[in-house]
């Protein structure tokens, strides 16, 4: 190495030799030593791990990482959280020692290489604005700054740039105390206040004075004094001593109370102040303050413009992490997080990082109840700190979230931190609202009541809500009925206007429109959820209210003979609403195919299971693409079902979805008259289905005889046989010429066709016709009426729809 670069790296090396255990029975078994070292260096900090048995497992992670052995180490925890290190920090073991945890800067450039038995963790710097990776240090930036214990409260906001160091300071500048400006300053709260870290102060030997020449003998020199050889990054600046003066640390990230204050109006019209003043980088850094203001006094729509306005001023990379985590936690704050796109569930909180539990329960609440509870615990108890107004917003978000889940033991813990925190909603219904919903939970009516009954005595939005869980909760006791329901429900409908509550009610509203047999007043209600809400922005909650009225509607309809005229109504007045209130599956649309299909509207439930089709993918829509075949052939277009299973044929489908479609295809085939095709598409299939598309497939072709024996054994199974078969049987016998097949199916089959449309095909098949050249007689004319009328009566019920 070169010399000038041996001395631009600073290295401390922490070196301890453990040993994993093991029996002492075995001594052939006992693993080799394990040298743990630790450095810091001017571009990285280093860990290396020294193993004769292999390499350790290393996860690296977004804030910090993990090595793990297969058995237990004895760790030197002291010892290596007693030696400074400028990134690597918060030694701690797992999983009964087999494992070893550290933190180090969020964003972080972390580098894993092995080379033989040691194993080398690399961490370098974050990103920095205008310094690239790898560029010299400057030789001003040998101080070593670290971060008191334990003040980092959000781990996952990556540090700032590493500030320029500054003179030492001097006794009248550490006497001056902390601007409110200074401690706003959002590079000060990324991480905690810098302090130098304390080592010993190495003071070299005074120089030498020139001496006056004496006569006599010269002096006896000094012994030479040695000094202890210390880094370069790792000596503080000797400066000298001055009196400390407590003064107040920078406000952290996440330290929301500090960041809402006492006085409002002070300190917006102070951080507006500084937006005002200043530009490029730091107006930035002004607008990141204010959004952790509006966060800390839950104010949504002023911080989210806050950090459009940041976003708008090409901020750093640091300053972009920041403004993501700010957006996360405002999303997560409205209820309406991704959790697949949320910096708050994405990278795992470590124990220490409390604000991270707090807002990934929260991210993850509104949809993925189970996921967030795990972070419960440790979320209630974080809140004890949050300023009353978010602290209110993320308890009445997490009891929603409860409720809507039915866990009864998780909402009783909010229910009681609610209490217990100055009376959460004691004022406005909502911890009223929410002890009702605890009580229906553990099958407590009368209590449930009594709750909803004093909520609903105050006419806001809790109030209303608590209306309509009560007017539900009496519906499903028996205690109201469906009249009652509904004009207690257009009361409140129309006495209140706006809020979620409006969507509940018209919701159980509708419901009740349905259950009463109203369809044509549920329809329109469901229009209107549409209309109203479809695109605003409390809209998806809207239509995932109306998604449970259009199942009531849709349920209403399939079990209600005669309802198809409603379902096209419902399809050509609200299909487009239909569609949006959908999951991505399509079940309502396909359903509602089905109804079509089912009343004869056969072109309409073609076009919708096309549209649904061309929405889905893999497997469902291949299973969307069988009910479309299914439906052209029902309406005879055989061609259009073959391109149809062509371009819904799924990669790999099952055996039963496979058989369908084979079915399918036979089927479309024999539509078309495509006999050997159809035979082919069979072929290796059993079972009645395949049976019966054969005989039909000979039947179309012409081959009566060959026809007549397919039927006949469809005829001969176990089950009970169809009208189409015994028809289509008699009269492949009939073209036949084979009389006694006609007369024997007439007189064991002919009671099983009365009421159908072939009724009559049977008697009028059997009449046997005279012997040519012989008079017709009177019983022969009777017989040919009586079939000829027989005929008619069929005739006139096919071409009756």
């Amino acid at each position: 190495m070169h010399p000038c670069r041996t001395l631009s790296i600073s290295l401390a090396l922490l070196s301890v030799t453990t040993a994993l255990t093991a029996p002492a029975s075995a001594a052939d078994s006992i693993p080799a030593p394990i040298t743990v070292q630790t450095g810091d260096h001017a571009d990285f900090s280093r860990l290396a791990l020294v193993n004769a048995q292999g390499a350790p497992a290393v996860d690296v992670g977004s804030c910090g990482g993990r090595v793990a052995f297969s058995q237990a180490v004895p760790w030197p925890l002291e010892a290596l959280n007693g030696t400074y290190s400028r990134r690597l920090t918060g030694f701690q073991t797992g999983e009964e020692g087999r494992s070893l945890t550290m933190d180090w800067p969020c964003g972080a450039r972390v580098t894993v290489r092995r080379e033989r038995r040691i194993t080398f963790i690399d961490v370098a710097d974050p990103p920095r604005p205008a310094r690239k990776p790898g560029a010299p240090v400057p030789a001003s930036e040998g101080v070593l700054l670290a971060e008191a214990p334990g003040a980092s409260v959000f781990p996952m906001i990556a540090p700032p740039p590493t500030p320029e160091p500054v003179p030492a300071p001097t006794a009248s500048a550490q006497a001056a105390p902390v601007s409110l400006a200074e401690r706003l300053s959002p590079v000060a709260s990324a991480q905690a206040q810098p302090i130098v870290q304390a080592q010993p102060v190495v003071q070299a030997p005074p120089p030498v004075q020139p001496q006056p020449v004496a006569k006599g003998p010269p002096p006896k020199p000094e012994p030479v004094r040695t000094v202890a050889a210390v880094p370069p990054s790792a000596m503080p600046p000797v400066v000298a001593p001055t009196p400390t003066v407590q003064t107040d640390p920078p406000i952290r990230a996440f330290d929301l109370d500090a960041w809402a204050g006492d006085d409002y109006p002070a300190r917006k019209q102070h951080l507006e102040q500084r937006i005002a003043e200043s530009q490029g980088r730091a107006r930035v850094d002004a607008l990141l303050a204010m959004a952790r203001f509006t966060l800390a006094r839950a104010l949504p729509e002023e911080g989210r413009a806050a950090l459009d306005a940041a976003e708008s001023l090409t901020p750093g990379p640091d300053q972009r992490y920041e403004l993501r985590l700010l957006r996360d936690a405002f999303r997560a704050l409205d209820g309406t997080a991704d959790p697949d796109d949320s910096q708050f569930v994405r990278a795992q909180p470590t124990p220490a990082a409390a604000d991270h539990h707090v807002w990934r329960s929260a991210t993850l609440a509104p949809s993925r109840w189970t996921a967030a509870k795990s972070s419960l615990p440790i979320a209630l108890k974080r809140l004890l700190s949050y300023p009353a107004d978010l602290r209110g917003r993320l308890l009445t978000l997490l009891a929603e979230s409860a409720g809507e889940a039915a866990d009864g033991p998780s909402l009783n813990l909010i229910v009681l931190e609610m209490i217990t925190l100055d009376g959460i909603g004691s004022t406005d219904g909502r911890l009223d609202f929410f002890r009702g919903r605890l009580a229906e939970l553990h099958n407590e009516t009368a209590e449930a009541l009594t709750h909803y009954k004093r909520a609903s005595a105050l006419p806001n939005l809790y109030g209303h809500r608590a209306q309509v869980r009560s007017i539900e909760l009496r519906l499903a006791s028996g205690a109201l009925d469906d009249p009652g329901a509904i004009a207690e429900l257009e009361s409140l409908r129309y006495a209140w206007r706006g809020g979620d509550v409006e969507t509940d009610a018209l919701a159980a509203l509708g419901a009740a429109y349905t259950r009463a047999g109203r369809i044509d007043a549920a329809l329109d209600i469901f229009g209107l959820l549409g209309r109203r809400f479809g695109a605003t922005a409390r809209g998806r909650a809207a239509l995932t209210t109306g998604r449970g009225l259009l199942d009531a509607v849709i349920g209403h309809l399939e079990t209600t003979p005669g309802s198809a005229l409603d379902a096209l109504s419902l399809q050509v007045r609200y299909g487009r609403t239909v569609a949006l209130t959908d999951d991505d599956a399509g079940t309502q649309q396909r359903r509602l195919a089905r109804l079509l299909a089912r009343g004869g509207f056969t072109l309409e439930a073609a076009r919708l299971l096309h549209t649904v089709a061309e929405a889905t993918r893999g497997a469902q829509r291949a299973a969307v693409g069988l009910e479309l075949a299914r439906v052209l052939l029902d309406a005879g277009r055989g061609s259009e079902a073959l391109a149809v299973l062509d371009h819904t044929a799924g990669p790999a489908p099952d055996a039963q979805a496979a058989e369908r479609r084979a079915l399918l295809r036979a089927e479309a085939f024999a539509t078309e008259g495509e006999a050997m095709r159809a035979f082919d598409a069979l072929r290796g299939l059993t079972g009645p289905e395949a049976a019966r598309i054969r005989a039909d497939s000979l039947f179309r072709a012409g081959e009566w005889p060959a026809a007549r024996a397919a039927y006949a054994e469809l005829l001969g199974g176990q089950d009970a046989p169809l009208p189409d078969d015994i028809a289509f049987h008699a009269l492949a016998a009939f073209r036949a010429g084979d009389d006694a097949a006609v007369t024997a199916a007439t007189e064991r089959h002919g009671k099983a066709l009365a009421g159908t449309r072939w009724a009559g095909l049977l008697d009028a098949l059997a009449v046997p016709p005279d012997p040519p050249g012989k008079p017709l007689s009177s019983a022969t004319v009777s017989g040919q009426l009586a079939a000829a009328d027989a005929l008619a009566g069929m005739l006139r019920r096919w071409k009756t729809p």
